[in-house]
């Protein structure tokens, strides 16, 4: 094991106890409640995995700066990880291949529709609109337009959604990037806006099935009900062949053998959230999206589904180890079924 995953595994061990010993001095926490005198922090979403807190009382002076230390610790790098991330240059190619191939086939099964153009949505497209700035979408792009002429004529109409808009010489440059993807700034035309939304509440500036293809990484871990974001998703999604890419971490699932990264996951979840802008470690997610689209394993076997639902075009799990804390990841492409 090496030095630097040995030091991941200590403060992963330390950690549960460290954001206790915090959260106890905020009173008003909206987590917490007392039980027979013993504070307890009331996992996310109501779970029965409570930590009971009473022996913190015990701690030695000692014990609490070092447990405030390895907190710190921890919180360093998690803000390390969350910038890299941020300047959208730190990823992982394990991770920015699959991202690209589940977008470039997403936007491949779109449906097309004469004299419109072909309509995406991004979902959590950030302050600086990383998945264009990283190329993510190029491939795809010059692909369509070789598979699909109509397009030449009619475009792209692309749309970010985030709750935080980006600066106008990011999103500028970003439109910029797309002109410049080869043979598209020649042949055909790509229109690119931010917009200012909350899926959560519902963009009811969109009419129903309003988009062909809908694209979102990294973004479900962080709102604040899975449920109804995806539901909204679901909403705006053409239902006549519409799809739905993701690129999402995840929980470590039983049988993968990532028993240190779930304990992890579980207990550093709580301090995560707290210094990750609300990033949740340990959400089922890829679960949650096939039951939002009350999904289907294959084409053949939707056409006896009841209307409303999606099949799986494909799906897959894996490990980016580079991208501790958030390491277990899944990315899929659902198509709506006519």
């Amino acid at each position: 094991m090496s030095f630097s995953l040995f030091f991941r595994f200590i403060i992963g061990l330390l950690l549960p106890t460290l954001y206790a010993s915090f959260v106890t001095k905020e009173c008003s926490h909206p987590r917490l409640t007392r039980s027979q005198g013993n504070v307890l922090f009331a996992a996310p979403g109501g779970s029965n995995d409570d930590v009971d807190l009473g022996f913190l009382s015990q701690l030695s002076r000692r014990d609490a700066v070092f447990l405030s230390v390895g907190a710190v610790v921890y919180g360093k790098l998690v803000s390390d990880a969350v910038r890299k991330v941020a300047r959208g240059t730190d990823y992982p190619e394990d991770h920015e291949r699959r991202t690209r191939d589940t977008f470039r086939r997403a936007l491949l099964e779109a449906p097309t529709k004469a004299n419109e153009p072909l309509r995406i949505l991004e979902v959590g497209m950030g302050t600086d609109c990383r998945t264009i700035r990283r190329g993510i979408y190029d491939q795809a792009f010059q692909d369509l337009m070789k598979v699909s002429p109509s397009l030449v004529i009619n475009g792209i109409q692309l749309t970010g959604v985030d709750l935080d808009l980006p600066k106008k010489d990011i999103v500028t440059k970003a439109q910029e990037k797309l002109a410049s993807v080869g043979g598209v700034d020649k042949k055909g035309h790509i229109m690119f806006d931010v917009q200012e939304g909350d899926l959560v509440k519902g963009l009811s500036r969109f009419k129903d099935g309003h988009f062909d293809c809908i694209t979102c990484s990294l973004t479900l871990c962080s709102v604040e009900d899975q449920n109804r974001a995806l539901q909204e998703i679901r909403r705006l999604l053409n239902p006549n062949g519409g799809t739905f890419g993701y690129v999402e971490h995840v929980s470590v699932a039983e049988g993968e053998g990532h028993e240190i990264l779930e304990w992890q996951q579980k207990n550093l979840d709580p301090l995560q959230q707290l210094v990750a802008q609300n990033c949740h470690l340990h959400r089922n997610t890829d679960e949650t999206i096939r039951d939002a689209f009350n999904t289907v394993p294959s084409v053949d076997s939707s056409k006896s589904s009841p209307n409303g639902s999606a099949f799986i075009l494909q799906e897959e799990r894996f490990f980016v180890e580079d991208m501790w804390p958030v390491s277990c990841q899944c990315c899929g492409v659902l198509k709506r079924v006519p």
